[in-house]
């Protein structure tokens, strides 16, 4: 399965972006940020693209001016 993981520059930005985000009914997971992506915030957020779509995310996000990386993660 795989996930697409959002990760923020801070703490305040991870919460805001799950704000928005929930406002727009998208279902997430906040997790631990994964070892294997640097980041300077110990939280990120995962999204089912099977459940969610991807697209829409970003232009949420986008729209509500808060930087992100995307990244996706594959698991088996």
């Amino acid at each position: 399965m795989n996930y697409i993981i959002l990760i923020f520059q801070s703490t305040h930005r991870t919460l805001l972006a799950e704000k928005v985000l929930l406002g727009h009914g998208i279902k997430f997971d906040i997790i631990p940020t994964p070892k294997e992506i640097t980041s300077d915030c110990g939280m990120a957020i995962r999204i089912n693209p099977s459940l969610t779509n991807k697209g829409m995310v970003i232009s949420i996000l986008n729209d509500s001016k808060i930087d992100f990386n995307l990244y996706e993660k594959w698991m088996q």
